[in-house]
């Protein structure tokens, strides 16, 4: 027991209060599993909130026969995500597969970096940080020399080193200190007035209420399943130019948003809320062992999904999405292992996406599977190093391994398995197939650790290391 000590507090903490399950192994029933909601994820910070779950098995039918769950949750970063969900395996007898979503997401601080496979992160951090200026060099805007950049100069290096938070001193510094100084050309506004002012420079504010319905089903005794479904999604869009927030003294300069002003910058411009329905569809190759679809240990899951948005679905913009995806799960030597009472499951997934018309800005990053969503290659459905959209375009790429580690297994409340996990994630974008090519990749690594709460309860944590960024995330699923 003793390697179960420091997990089993962590989790023991954010399972209270106990679940309500009957007490032999093999019953069926109604079971129900609260989950307070405390975790951190570097987009939206420190989230709060509860999700009660309650799922009800059967004999007939694998992992469940119906699971329905209710969440509120909330973040220090202005992130809500507040839902209802049901999943039905077998609607009025049809055989039907049914599930459906009633949802409330707002992302305070929703990300906009532009978009290509090749971003400047560390200037992207500065400007952030209030190390570089934007629209703030005049006259020239280029290159600004902060404290940071001056460091070793001996002539000047201290001046802008006792005065960074005051001011910064930007190229004409260099040409002539002191005429350039005395008429102000030189000198830009400090690192404190900056931060305050372009902290949200890759930022906007989004409200996103949505709907979501889907139907599925094997197809006869075969693993081969369809997919038919229906998203409605009404965006409101607002930027943060000229918006002062929280105690903030200064006024937020216009963003990149409103600098480039992508398709879909209506949005903010006319103020008025913009639709984006969508009709999906899938088909699907499934071997994953029915009662275990949530953390499987073996099979292939593989799906080609569709999506079109258009007049046809009351929306204000019209393109075209297909995602193709293939997920596997291997055990590795089940024989060894599993005599002491473990499981190594290695998974991987492919997946490919290509989006075709003109998509807005805030949904061009989406990435829709039959069962998963992310935003662009980042965040904690994707590149786990970098955060959300941070790599976005019309073609987008990944692959993700995982090592799933189940060390140890207990009965406390209702019974719980535990997982170690590594991963390593490699990805890129392209504006399309003729651009794309393996130079380039992103990639990201690190650890995890995982629940597995009475089969169908699933919470995970891990940390993503990238060359330039990290990211940490708490996820009520495995990824894939």
């Amino acid at each position: 027991m003793k390697k179960l000590s420091t997990l089993l507090l962590i989790f023991s903490l954010l399972a209270l209060p106990a679940s309500l399950w009957s007490e032999e192994e093999d019953s069926y029933g109604w079971g129900f599993t609260p989950l307070p909601l405390p975790s951190y994820d570097d987009d939206i910070g420190f989230t709060y909130g509860l999700r009660v779950t309650a799922t009800k098995t059967h004999k007939d039918y694998k992992p469940f026969s119906v699971q329905i769950w209710a969440q509120y949750l909330a973040s220090t970063k202005g992130y809500e995500d507040h839902a209802v969900y049901a999943d039905v395996l077998d609607v009025f007898g049809t055989g039907l597969r049914v599930k459906g979503k009633l949802a409330y997401a707002r992302t305070l601080l929703a990300q906009y970096y532009g978009y290509g496979n090749e971003h400047d992160i560390r200037r992207q951090q500065k400007i952030q940080e209030g190390k570089v200026a934007i629209n703030e060099n005049i006259p020239s805007q280029k290159t600004i020399i902060t404290g940071e950049d001056l460091q070793g100069t001996d002539a000047f290096g201290w001046l802008s080193d006792k005065w960074a938070d005051e001011l910064n001193l930007n190229e004409n510094f260099l040409r002539d200190p002191v005429g350039n100084i005395a008429n102000l050309s030189a000198v830009n506004p400090g690192r404190r007035i900056l931060r305050e002012r372009q902290n949200r420079f890759f930022a906007y504010d989004r409200t996103r209420p949505y709907v979501q319905l889907s139907t599925e089903n094997f197809i006869g005794n075969s693993d081969f399943k369809w997919f038919l479904g229906f998203r409605g999604q009404r965006y409101k869009v607002q930027s943060y130019y000229d918006r002062r927030e929280g105690g903030e003294a200064e006024a937020n300069s216009k963003t990149l948003v409103d600098i480039e002003q992508p398709y879909g910058y209506d949005a903010i411009s006319e103020g008025d809320p913009r639709f984006v329905n969508a009709v999906r569809v899938a088909l699907a190759y499934d071997s994953r062992p029915r009662a275990r679809e949530l953390n499987p240990n073996s099979g292939i899951f593989t799906d080609l999904h569709y999506e079109g948005v258009g007049k046809a679905t009351g929306s204000h913009y019209q393109f075209h999405r297909a995602t193709a995806t293939w997920r596997q799960y291997i055990e590795i030597l089940p024989s060894v292992f599993n005599k002491m009472g473990d499981e190594f499951v290695f998974a991987y997934r492919l997946q490919a996406q290509e989006t075709f018309g003109d998509v807005p800005f805030f949904e061009k990053g989406r990435i829709y599977t039959m069962n998963e969503e992310s935003e662009g290659l980042g965040g904690s459905g994707g590149l786990r190093g970098y955060p959300s959209n941070q790599f976005v375009d019309k073609v987008m790429t990944m692959a993700n391994i995982e090592g799933r580690y189940t060390f140890a297994k207990t009965g406390f409340l209702g019974g719980m398995d535990f997982q170690l996990m590594g991963f390593y994630d490699i990805g890129r974008v392209a504006a399309d197939w003729s651009e794309w090519q393996p130079k380039g990749m992103h990639k990201a690594y690190g650890p995890g650790i995982g629940m597995i709460w009475q089969k169908n309860t699933i919470v995970t944590i891990f940390r993503g290391t990238s060359p330039y960024e990290s990211f940490t995330a708490f996820k009520l699923s495995h990824m894939f």
